[in-house]
């Protein structure tokens, strides 16, 4: 506080006293004929700041322990001694002169403490006893919240501020950025609209822009991120979403011009050079790709991501080369080698080396697990269905926990066809995890396959009253109720709930479809179709949907070739797609 710092007489004779402190521990050994004089009392300014100034030398001792890391010479218990005197410090202070700032001081001191954030909270609201309706203690305390992933209780905080107090526009643009922050993008928007237009700052039309392309608004969104930029060169998020939105908008060259100027003014930005290594795999450049990501940092957190967009795009070579990268600091991690067995695998159609390289994962490594049931999975493959076994029961009995190898040992058996073995392994994994969603899931998919239809419904009916977010349990239950010819309005949202959740899943588009057909609306059936084979086009069963969609709607051509897809896949119902077939 300004006060505090202030070279004034208080201030002085605060630092005399304490410099006399000092003196007298520091000759009481050298002299101890010699009685000290009694210091004289401090008027209580001085001793408010002479406190103040021990509270900022015990801050700063703190400072420094997480500066030096692990070069700091402090125990812990000598860690938390200074954070508690210095606690005791500022509380003194707080007794005597009070400000909302020091408030928040107090609370910083607790923010990352072992007992969370809830001890930051107490000094907020304490506070806000003094200080009412201070904006500063207010957003502190919703932010509280925001770190402890619990946005609903900030977004009440700031709403209710604004309540009383509609005309403060920095408390509407934090609440608009909570909002977005949280994925409620609409009402991100709402709220920052009410902003007026000369009074938005470049962080609120950052808000904006970003929320109106999350909504699909591109000219807008675009509109305010160039305004924001316009306002602050150098804001460089509203630089990386500007670009993203030219991106989706496919003006590649606006979107390419504003990546490569990110990375002229600063390469601390990684977010951008990853972007401008997407957009270049997109325009089939992997080359300049290539030198994108080698000339990047050489953190493994940019590399593995980098190596993902060179994978899902189908540039084995380049991802390869790329993780090689991780080899350069010595001994290379276990990421290296899973990375290695997916290359190998996918881009090299080399299984025995993907196992080779998972071979490299220990077992104390975190992704242990994961190699394991790619093992299986490689294995499996390969026709070695009891080795596939064997890992899965490896998995088992290191991860009792772990729902992913009773669901793999499942999946092994019911691709042998054996269901009852599959439903007996799913049911163990329930033993010690009951009520598992994604076990749970998978039982009623076996009962599906088994034609214990009706069980496997109430399973899911379950899963969606205990999650209402599965997207996969929606999608089945809505599907069902369609095929079933029943319950269609609720069908149509449980399938619409769940494509929501999961957009680009073409199984569920087709279950949207699906529902529309059922309900006779062939012009949305029609629409959804039509999005769910451009995402799984290889899929027979929902070829055949298309071909049906398209034989109700009297495209005849269309038809044909719906119902040819689905005998070019393999469709299980052949003899019914030749009879719909020769009917039209």
């Amino acid at each position: 506080m300004k006060r505090f710092s202030r070279p004034d007489s208080h201030t002085a004779l605060a630092a005399l006293a304490l410099f006399a402190l000092l003196a007298m521990a520091g000759c009481a050994a050298r002299t101890p004929a010699t009685s000290p004089m009694p210091a004289p009392p401090m008027t209580d300014s001085a001793q408010l700041d002479y406190d103040y100034l021990v509270y900022q030398d015990l801050l700063h001792q703190l400072q420094r322990h997480v500066q030096d890391g692990e070069r700091s010479t402090l125990t812990k218990e000598q860690v938390n001694d200074i954070h508690a005197r210095a606690v005791a410090a500022l509380d003194r202070v707080l007794a005597q002169s009070p400000t909302p700032e020091l408030y928040v001081e107090k609370a910083g001191m607790y923010w990352n403490h072992p007992e969370g954030t809830s001890r930051s909270r107490a000094a907020l609201k304490e506070g806000l006893d003094r200080f009412p309706d201070n904006r500063l203690l207010t957003v502190y305390l919703a932010n509280s919240y925001v770190a402890d992933n619990r946005p609903d209780d900030a977004i009440a905080i700031m709403n209710g501020f604004l309540e009383r107090h509609p005309q403060d526009i920095e408390a509407r643009e934090r609440l608009g950025q909570m909002l977005m922050d949280a994925g409620q993008d609409a009402k991100a928007l709402d709220v920052l609209k009410k902003i007026p237009e000369k009074e938005r700052s470049a962080d609120a039309l950052y808000a904006m822009g970003r929320v109106q392309g999350n909504l699909g608004m591109r000219k807008a969104a675009i509109a305010n991120l160039k305004k924001a930029v316009a306002m602050d060169p150098e804001f460089t998020e509203a630089l990386v979403e500007l670009a993203y939105q030219y991106e989706l908008a496919k003006d590649y060259v606006s979107a390419e011009t504003i990546y490569g100027s990110i990375l002229e003014q600063s390469d601390s930005f990684p977010e951008a050079r990853l972007r401008l290594i997407n957009l270049n795999l997109k325009l089939n450049d992997p080359g300049k790709a290539l030198d994108l990501a080698l000339a990047g940092p050489p953190t493994k957190s940019f590399i593995l991501d980098a190596v993902l967009m060179f994978i899902n795009d189908g540039f084995f070579a380049q991802g390869s080369t790329v993780l090689d990268m991780l080899t350069t600091g010595g001994a290379a991690p276990a990421e290296y080698y899973f990375y290695k067995a997916v290359i190998a695998d996918e881009g090299e159609n080399d299984p025995a080396k993907a196992l080779t390289y998972l071979d490299e994962v220990k077992e104390s490594d975190r992704l242990y697990p994961h190699a394991l049931r790619f093992k299986a999975q490689l294995l499996a493959a390969q026709g070695k269905n009891d080795e596939a076994l064997a890992m899965a029961a490896r998995g088992k009995e290191l991860y009792p926990d772990a729902s992913i190898f009773y669901i793999l040992e499942s999946g092994l058996k019911k691709h042998g066809g054996d269901l009852a073995g599959a439903e007996a392994s799913l049911k163990e994994g329930l033993t010690h995890l009951p009520n598992d969603p994604e076990l749970t899931y998978e039982l009623a998919m076996v009962y599906e396959a088994m034609g214990r239809r009706p069980e496997g419904l109430a399973l899911m009916e379950t899963v969606i009253r205990a999650h209402p977010d599965h997207a996969n349990a929606l999608n089945y239950v809505g599907y069902t109720l369609a095929e079933e010819g029943r319950e269609l309005d609720r069908a149509l949202v449980l399938v619409t709930k769940a494509s929501t959740l999961d957009p680009e899943n073409g199984y569920i588009l087709d279950s949207v479809a699906w529902v529309h057909f059922k309900r006779k609306d062939l012009e949305k059936a029609w629409e959804y179709i039509g999005y769910a084979v451009d995402v799984v086009d290889k899929d027979p069963t929902i070829w055949e949907h298309y071909g049906d969609i398209a034989a109700a709607l009297g495209k005849k051509k269309e038809a044909r070739k719906g119902y040819n897809f689905a005998l070019k896949f393999h469709s299980p119902e052949a003899k019914a797609v030749r009879e719909k077939l020769k009917k039209l």
